[in-house]
């Protein structure tokens, strides 16, 4: 702090007179008296006479030399109180964030272009400026100090005020802090609520002026609030692409939504909007058209009276590439049709390998699809290890005494801790009651002695009900099921299915497990009043389930056209189904579906051994490739809180595709082991939580500065502000001497007495 120095006068009028000596003024004054006196008896016993006038002069002027020196030696001085002024500061604070560019004002003015023009060119910094220090900062999630407009970008991906406030008052710390205005369309991404800091402010009084910036309803606008899809797609495979919408002011209007890859448009739908403010799904169905990472852009038709553009269109990533074949394993006890078929049905589709295992007679087997001499060359798999190398289990008209009890728990154990999927297309023999198999299936198994006596045992008689012709029917459930599509389009689909030719026989179990999802249904026949299930699906532990109820899909390709390719689609899409979840030996998972820039993205590796249990001794890098090909590697660090599971994490700062590859070397494993590797990708995109719900938050923004002692104002008024921000001023003081002995003008009042003295008594001729 600079302290000025007081004058004299000052001083004099405002200060305490004494000598530093410690003489009283008293004193002082009998020794001038003194002085006088002497002088005047002196002057008076003069030998020459000198007229009355004369002798006063000279008694005058060398009784004011002696005084003054006696005054410079006595050490006078003059204590006062200094004051100076303290700087008061006045932080201005301007939300930077994305939906500060939304153009919502008179004439379509975007919402920052307001700010800059009330602070910067309408003169309102500089009106503050002339009582306090301004310091400015811009915010979104992260705060800094900028030196005017042209460090405001609109750039922010979320706005944090609670960050902003904390951040200011950490930087401004040990200062005198007059207050903070603010400036934000109250779009807060806070973690925690702004009002509980503005409080901590208001317990300071440094009261906080919130301007609110934009419009408090927004009339018009239609946008996309969030996107949910598979990550990952095998070729030929459908997806699905979930929609949320929101809308204001649109209710009950129609609107396109589409999919394009580049520009092409690869799904769109017509669809109806809700009530107004009430995010709605849409689904649409995309088959993809490359073997690539494909970067996809959903779109929502633009409206003509639309104010806010940039939330009708958001970006989204399905990994389509060529990935290794999915291992099944078929176990079936004859060479039936369905058998044929299925095998058939397969052919061609690089995605699946069907490794199949048939019983041709006693003791006769047969082998197909194999990659070895060895492989399933002892039968059924009797190890984890072997059995665990394949990512989904088929058994066909197979008996239970095929297997042992340690291999039937073996299945289960696949399913339920492997994550491997399980379907059952023949007999459902009632022998595999009580059995790990009954437990895997979606539906429980019914003794025949239970059943009514035309539900009994018909299944190969074509004369008995179950044994019938019979269309089957989908259910709702089913009409849904991306493994039953036939078509990407509901009527198209519908109208396919119907098609179909009949099929002949039905397995008769008992109801649905809880959890479990009818997809198919006999038309007629019905176990306690439900009808009996064709198709029926479920999650068990980490895996999936199904049950196919009926020996005869075979017709579905035996009696259409050659070109039609109806059964081979819907047994490659129950096998995916059924096999695309068992999870590989290293898995990347991320935190979150999609990343906007800024984001943190966080990657968890999850290894496992060979026999798919956690591996906690192992060695993994992270290298990162972001879309301008710069390449990053970091080091994974295991967690120790979470068995086989590998962590790291980094911050995106650009829009595109960023590529992941994992190595992963384990030490448990054998020396001449080799390391494994493992691959995934993420886009980045613009963020849309500054878009959606970006209304003008006065409501935030008013309880900010009731709760810190502010006022709140809106753009329109902000003239008032500088009135209502009040100056205090303040001062520190300090107790100050002013010696007056060594002043110069003393001295030179000094010399001047001399000299007059001197030419006086020269020119009366005195010595």
């Amino acid at each position: 702090m600079q302290y000025t120095e007081p004058t004299l006068l000052s001083a004099l009028d405002d200060g305490n007179f004494s000598f530093a000596l410690g003489i009283s003024p008293w004193l002082f004054g009998l020794l001038v008296l003194g002085i006088v006196l002497g002088v005047w008896f002196t002057y008076y016993r003069t030998t020459r006479p000198l007229s009355a006038q004369w002798k006063t002069f000279f008694i005058t002027t060398r009784s004011g030399v002696l005084v003054l020196i006696l005054f410079c030696l006595l050490r006078p001085v003059i204590t006062t109180i200094q004051t100076s002024p303290q700087e008061t500061y006045l932080g201005i604070l301007i939300d930077d964030s994305q939906s500060m560019s939304i153009g919502d004002l008179d004439g379509g003015q975007a919402r920052q272009t307001a700010v800059e023009e009330a602070l910067f060119e309408n003169g309102l910094v500089e009106e503050l400026a002339e009582s306090f220090q301004i310091r400015t900062f811009r915010f979104d999630k992260e705060t800094q100090r900028i030196a005017g407009v042209d460090d405001l970008s609109e750039e922010g991906t979320a706005s944090s005020i609670q960050q902003a406030l904390n951040y200011v008052d950490d930087q401004l710390s040990g200062l005198r802090l007059g207050g903070l205005v603010l400036f934000s369309d109250g779009a807060d991404n806070s973690s925690v609520d702004p009002t509980s800091v503005a409080r901590d402010f208001g317990g300071r009084q440094i009261p906080i002026f919130t301007v609110g910036v934009g419009q408090e309803n927004i009339p018009q606008d239609i946008g996309i609030v969030d996107v949910s899809t598979a990550k990952t797609v095998l070729e030929g495979s459908i997806f699905t692409v979930q929609a949320g919408i929101s809308h204001q002011g649109f209710e009950g209007q129609e609107i396109e939504i589409s999919i394009k890859d580049g520009e092409e448009t690869v799904a769109s739908e017509i669809v109806t909007l809700g009530l107004a403010g009430v995010t709605r799904r849409f689904d649409l169905e995309v088959t993809p058209e490359r073997s690539d990472l494909i970067v996809y852009d959903l779109e929502v038709e633009l409206q003509a009276d639309e104010i806010i553009e940039q939330n009708n269109t958001y970006s989204f990533l399905v990994d389509n590439t060529e990935k290794p074949a999915l291992d099944v394993l078929y176990i079936e006890g004859h060479p039936r049709n369905e058998y044929k078929f299925i095998r058939r049905a397969v052919e061609g589709d690089d995605s699946l390998r069907l490794a199949t295992y048939l019983q041709t007679g006693p003791e006769k087997f047969y082998r197909q699809g194999i990659e070895s001499s060895t492989e399933l060359s002892g039968g059924f798999p009797s190890t984890k290890e072997e059995l665990y190398g394949y990512e989904a289990i088929v058994l066909g008209d197979i008996e239970k005494d095929f297997f042992n009890n340690d291999q039937l728990q073996m299945i289960d154990d696949f399913v339920a801790e492997r994550g491997g999927g399980f379907l059952m297309s023949g007999m459902m023999d009632e022998e595999f009651i009580g059995t790990p198999i009954a437990d895997i299936l979606p539906l429980t198994l019914i003794e025949e002695n239970f059943l009514p006596s035309h539900l009994r045992g018909g299944i190969r008689r074509g004369e008995h009900p179950t044994g019938e012709l019979y269309y089957p029917r989908l259910t709702n459930n089913g009409e849904f099921a991306p493994i039953l599509r036939l078509s990407s389009e509901d009527d198209e689909n519908l109208n396919l299915w119907s098609q179909l030719p009949e099929l002949q026989g039905i397995f008769v179990t008992g109801r649905a497990k809880p959890g479990a999802t009818v997809l198919m249904e006999h038309p007629i026949l019905q176990y306690q009043n439900q009808l009996l299930p064709i198709i029926a699906q479920q999650r068990y532990g980490s895996g999936r389930s199904m049950s196919v109820n009926t020996a005869s899909t075979w017709r579905w390709q035996m009696m259409l056209p050659s070109e039609d390719q109806s059964h081979e689609a819907l047994w490659r899409q129950m096998l995916r189904w059924l096999a695309v979840t068992a999870p590989e030996r290293i898995n990347i998972e991320f935190d979150r579906e999609f990343y906007n820039v800024g984001d943190q993205v966080n990657v968890s590796a999850v290894v496992l051994n060979d026999e798919y249990e956690p591996d906690n001794d192992a060695t993994l890098w992270m290298q990162t490739t972001a879309p301008l090909e710069q390449i990053t590697d970091t080091p994974m660090e295991w967690d120790i809180e979470e068995d086989g599971v590998y962590r790291a994490n980094f911050t995106v700062e650009e829009e595109g595709v960023f590529n992941l590859l994992v190595d992963v070397a384990s030490a448990a494993a054998d020396a001449e082991a080799d390391g494994s590797e493992k691959r995934a990708a993420f886009v980045v995109t613009p963020s849309l939580r500054e878009y959606n719900n970006a209304e003008m938050d006065s409501a935030l923004l008013g309880r900010i500065s009731q709760e810190s002692g502010g006022a709140y104002f809106n753009l329109s008024d902000i003239d008032t502000l500088p009135d209502r921000v009040e100056f205090t001023p303040n001062a520190y003081s300090r107790e100050v001497q002013i010696d007056l002995w060594d002043s110069p003008w003393l001295l030179a009042l000094l010399i001047l007495l001399l000299c007059i003295d001197w030419m006086a008594r020269r020119l009366r001729g005195l010595s």
